[in-house]
């Protein structure tokens, strides 16, 4: 139960994916790449807006509406956790990935579940910014459990969305350290080769 609660908030602290560097942004071969850089000052916290993007997604995770909790997001996002051991891992969802992992936790969120969250806003940018979540849930007959995760957050075309979440132990359950326990794939014996004319030899499988 706890996995599909957490899966169900996490959709609420869903990391920065950037878009690829356009060609044309490339710095001269041998430029000083700082020489046009220059650190911008927030002058405008909108923190209303954001607060409403938080309230937004709360009301709604209330009324199962998962489409309407996705529609918070601006896809593509970046989701970062690690598993038990504390490896971390971490990747960039489509709207697809998104939906194929989220939408079952999200309809399968246990009702008698309560889970509050508490957000302290910090701006890297008046359009940028980074949020750190306390969580804290409660279910009849259990004691209540508490975690952080975090998210950044974008304002578009003057609407602030999810862009990117972190949030720890979700590396086991969704298979990320699975192939270390996987022996490595061997390739396929070769078969006897017939006699062959004479030709180049085939090339040497590459080292790994």
């Amino acid at each position: 139960m706890k996995n599909l609660v957490l899966a169900a908030t996490l959709l609420s602290s869903l990391a920065f994916a950037a878009e690829p560097a356009k060609a044309d942004a490339k710095p001269a071969e041998g430029a000083n790449a700082m020489a046009g850089w220059k650190p911008k000052k927030v002058v405008k916290k909108d923190t209303k807006g954001i607060e409403a993007l938080y309230k937004a997604s709360e009301e709604a995770h209330k009324a199962g509406d998962f489409a309407a909790s996705e529609a918070l997001h601006d896809f593509p996002v970046f989701m970062l956790t690690d598993n038990a051991a504390g490896v971390v891992s971490g990747g960039q969802w489509s709207k697809e990935d998104f939906e194929k992992f989220m939408k079952p936790a999200f309809e399968n969120m246990p009702k008698d579940v309560k889970v509050t969250t508490k957000t302290k806003v910090t701006f890297v940018t008046e359009t940028i910014a980074f949020v750190e979540e306390s969580h804290t849930m409660t279910a009849k007959g259990a004691k209540p459990e508490s975690w952080t995760s975090a998210s950044i957050v974008i304002q578009k075309d003057g609407k602030w969305l999810f862009k990117s979440g972190a949030e720890g132990g979700w590396g086991d359950s969704m298979g990320e350290q699975k192939t270390e326990a996987a022996p490595a794939a061997q390739p396929a014996p070769a078969a006897k080769a017939e006699k062959a004319p004479a030709a180049a030899p085939a090339a040497a499988p590459a080292k790994k």
